[in-house]
């Protein structure tokens, strides 16, 4: 089996599966592609639409697709009129007059090549109604037809509609890969990996598996907040294995503000945070999801027992869901203080 879809990263098993397919003509007339933001949803579709148009694709000696000839290049330079976008605009929902013009459209045959692909976006915000008026078309497309719906999670799309499609799933990118892809093609990335190499860790490690993520925080005001409140998670770590110095605590406290959403996910992060300490408590293997440095993590994770650690989950837990059902933010703030020996 020739490589396939050699410049997507991660998601190797994915890759190997859909290059197989496409080569042995196994291709699916429809594929829900479900992914967390930035993990590569819309290359691989286009990489998908590209392969299957490649004027190459029968050749051993290059990839799939071939990235260089006539069909390749005006698929991916976003000039082909076989590869139609269908998404929302500026509406918060993917609405039927949307699928209405898809359904007139999918009568028109291919111009260039062989097969026409429409790239739904953010199908998981498409209504129930848009959702049915979709279905009759999905289950008896033309023959030239693929449809390539791109959602964050399956679960808002109805089941009529995931029995008909089969769903690939997008992996989270290893930071270490984001990384080295990141300072081969953007100057900025590679400007900040060599003036500031804890920001970019920090960078990708707030990224979490997400290009998109990784590319909006190399912008400076973007990222500060974001590295602001991953600092802001280690001290509330530190304090809590001290536990000396109510003075600190308080400043710590008082540090973090009133504002329910901010107080919400900075709580998050700091679970995220705790989590992996209780992993470095256990095996030095499992991936880390917080920290870039598992040494850190192990250092700081010195300071707790299991049971401690599993308590302060629980606690900052308890502290979320109190927040996400209203619960006064300052009382819940000092809550959370007390049950964790802050104050």
């Amino acid at each position: 089996m020739k490589p396939a879809f050699t410049d997507v990263l991660g998601n190797l098993a994915l890759r190997n599966r859909l290059g197989d397919d496409i080569q042995n003509g196994r291709i699916s007339h429809a594929y829900i592609i479900e992914g967390a933001y930035g993990t590569g949803k819309h290359m691989l579709a286009l990489r998908i639409a590209a392969a299957l148009a490649c004027e190459n694709k029968d050749s051993p000696a290059t990839p799939l697709p071939c990235m260089g000839c006539l069909s390749c290049r005006k698929i991916l330079g976003g000039n082909s009129p076989d590869v139609i976008f269908i998404n929302r605009g500026d509406k918060a929902t993917l609405g039927v007059e949307a699928i209405r013009n898809l359904k007139q459209d999918v009568c028109v045959a291919p111009n260039d090549v062989s097969v026409k692909i429409y790239i739904i976006e953010d199908a998981h915000l498409m209504t129930v109604q848009a959702q049915n008026a979709f279905l009759l078309t999905l289950e008896e497309p033309p023959p030239y037809v693929l449809f390539l719906l791109l959602c964050e999670s399956v679960t808002p799309l109805l089941e009529t509609i995931r029995s008909r499609a089969p769903t690939l799933r997008t992996e989270p990118i290893p930071a270490e890969e984001i990384g080295k892809h990141l300072c081969r093609v953007n100057t900025d990335a590679a400007g900040l990996a060599k003036a500031s190499p804890k920001d970019f860790s920090e960078i990708l490690a707030a990224a979490d598996g997400s290009i998109g993520k990784a590319l909006n925080l190399l912008d400076a005001k973007a990222r500060k907040p974001i590295i602001a409140r991953r600092e802001t998670a280690r001290e509330f770590v530190r304090l809590c294995s001290s536990r000396r110095n109510s003075s600190a605590a308080l400043r710590f406290l008082n540090s973090l503000g009133q504002k329910r959403e901010e107080l919400t996910e900075q709580l998050s992060i700091i679970l995220l945070c705790l989590r992996d300490l209780l992993l470095c408590k256990q095996t030095e293997q499992a991936p880390l999801c917080f920290f870039s440095d598992r040494e850190e993590a192990s250092a700081l994770s010195y300071g707790f027992t299991t049971p401690a650690l599993l308590e302060l989950c629980d606690r900052v837990c308890d502290a979320i869901s109190r927040l996400r059902v209203n619960a006064n933010v300052r009382l819940t703030l000092t809550e959370l203080a007390v049950q964790t020996s802050l104050l």
